[in-house]
């Protein structure tokens, strides 16, 4: 499945329907094909229900903003059961509270109920905002325990005690030593502040520090060390008190985990939903449509990143027509004739379908696979060690075989330009024995590009080739290919598929005059080859 994904190109197109939460991210990162049809349509409803929303909400950003900013503040939170939950995963209870039921504030209710918003947790919520310091923000406050209010408050009685003690303190060592702490817990100060040894150990607990200079700290009184004996009692009572909230908050929390476990589902839904529609709304894309069995349709079909290619190198780019039907199909062309772009066009639109996107065509029409198989040039990862690229291909080759014989049906199955890196004539056979027997398999389509016409024709396997180098194209050989040269090949070739009814050789040697192989060797290749096109006149 690696190298099928890979061979389409499809991860940068995925990467642009990133969801805004961490469990949409989450969901989005398994990037998972869906083999529902029924799944599928809901898939597509609540995409087409969201893009009918942000239509009728062009001209409204700040409504835009606003349902971004509360997806985006969406927390985890925690969704299992536990006997007590801390206070930063108390907050994330609330913080996710917050923003689900203002996100649903800013949904139509017919998106509500298309998705499943509900919100019947609004005693929760209020519990959790007792201590009044913002939506966002959780504090065990004091209107939670009248033994935690009568503990905090003796504690700022005694914390307010204490410092005035420390002031009076303070304000007798300046007077009898002209020493300022600043809030610093320790001054090194000479020896001659023992001049006055009964007075000054009152004030100071007094240390040596070397020969000249003592390590000095204010003496607590007895009264302040009565104090914060006390404040110590208060604190742990505290702390008790805190730990008995969060237990009952927890309790709470735990009752109403179900209906949380709902919304996270439904804002789970829309998150995915909502980046699939922003995706489409921007890009233009269009609904797939599904059917049981029947043909592949594509209209329009675009391959996007080849598509940015030819953008980049202002070369013209052909949307895919066709129609492949269940079974195998065989599509000649030449090297440049755009034989691999159709079938990495059909993975594209496929690999959007099943995971849920709309797809860059007018049309397309098509069934559900439960399998993908590419052979062919590996994309999607490092050659096996000690294979060469046709041990490769076998390889591939035997494990879509035995997929294809475990299975009932529903395989797709890409072979481009298969067997490449073996002679012509036994590559030929090999491909000729594959495509018949995948044209017995009920429900899988094949499609095979190559560049070898000795394939022989078989019953039930259709042949198609690219149209290729226009019959007009006089082309005059370049010293040195280069950018200009690849976009004058791409302005002559016509990138549609037409029955191949008539086994038209490929338009290689043609390419290669045109990428300026010498007209001498040009002319030598076509009488060995046996084949001239009488139309291409003197060039």
């Amino acid at each position: 499945m690696r190298d099928f994904v890979a061979y389409a190109e499809f991860l940068d197109f995925w990467s642009k329907s990133v969801p805004e939460t961490p469990f949409g991210r989450d969901a989005h990162e398994r990037m998972e094909l869906c083999f529902d049809a029924g799944r599928l349509e809901e898939i597509y409803d609540q995409t087409d229900a969201l893009l009918s929303m942000l239509r009728g909400m062009e001209n409204n950003g700040s409504r835009q903003a606003t349902i971004l900013h509360h997806l985006r503040r969406l927390p985890r939170f925690p969704a299992l059961d536990q006997a007590t939950y801390d206070e930063i995963e108390v907050f994330q209870v609330k913080k996710f509270l917050h923003n689900y039921r203002a996100l649903m504030g800013q949904l139509p209710e017919s998106v509500q109920a298309l998705f499943g918003f509900e919100y019947k947790s609004h005693a929760l919520e209020e519990r959790l905002d007792r201590g009044g310091r913002g939506t966002e923000t959780f504090y065990i406050a004091d209107g939670y325990s009248p033994g935690l209010a009568s503990a905090r408050a003796e504690i700022l009685e005694i914390d307010a005690q204490a410092r005035a003690l420390e002031e009076k303190r303070a304000a007798e060592i300046k007077e009898l030593c002209g020493l300022e702490f600043k809030g610093r817990s320790f001054l090194l100060a000479p020896k001659e502040i023992m001049a006055n040894r009964d007075s000054v150990g009152r004030l100071l607990d007094i240390e040596p520090y070397d020969d000249t200079r003592f390590c000095v700290r204010p003496a607590k009184p007895v009264t302040l060390l009565s104090l914060l004996e006390r404040r110590g009692e208060l604190a742990r009572l505290e702390r008790l008190c805190e730990g008995e909230v969060l237990v009952s908050i927890s309790e709470d929390i735990k009752a109403e985990l179900p209906n949380m476990l709902k919304y996270r589902d439904a804002a789970l839904a829309f998150d995915l939903a909502w980046a699939r529609a922003r995706m489409a709304h921007e890009l233009n894309l269009m609904r797939p449509a599904l059917c049981e069995d029947g043909p592949i349709r594509i209209a329009n079909g675009r391959f996007p990143p080849c598509e940015s290619v030819c953008k980049e190198h202002g070369v013209p780019y052909t949307p895919l027509d066709a129609a492949f039907e269940p079974g195998a199909t065989v599509v000649f062309g030449s090297n440049m004739g755009g034989k691999t772009v159709v079938l990495q066009t059909v993975a594209f639109l496929q690999l959007a379908t099943q995971t849920g996107l709309f797809v860059p065509a007018e049309t397309f029409e098509t069934r559900i696979f439960r399998s993908f198989h590419y052979i062919g040039e590996r994309r999607g990862g490092a050659l096996h060690q000690g294979l060469s690229g046709f041990g490769v291909e076998m390889r591939q080759l035997m494990d879509a075989w035995h997929c294809l014989c475990a299975a009932d049906g529903g395989t797709l199955l890409l072979m481009d330009e298969f067997a490449r890196t073996t002679s012509s004539g036994e590559a030929e056979a090999i491909l000729a024995a594959v495509l018949e027997a995948v044209a017995r398999k009920p429900g899988t389509v094949a499609l095979c590009s190559t560049h070898f016409h000795g394939v022989p024709r078989l019953h039930g396997v259709r042949y198609l080739r690219m149209a290729g180098l226009r019959k007009d194209v006089r082309a005059v050989g370049k010293d040195s290919p280069n950018t200009d040269t690849i976009a004058e090949i791409a302005k002559a070739m016509t990138y549609r598929l037409v029955d191949d009814d008539e086994g038209r050789a490929s338009d290689a040697i043609a390419v290669a005059r045109m990428l300026g192989l010498d007209e001498s060797l040009a002319q030598r290749a076509e009488e060995l080859f046996g084949w001239r096109d009488p139309k291409a006149g003197d060039v």
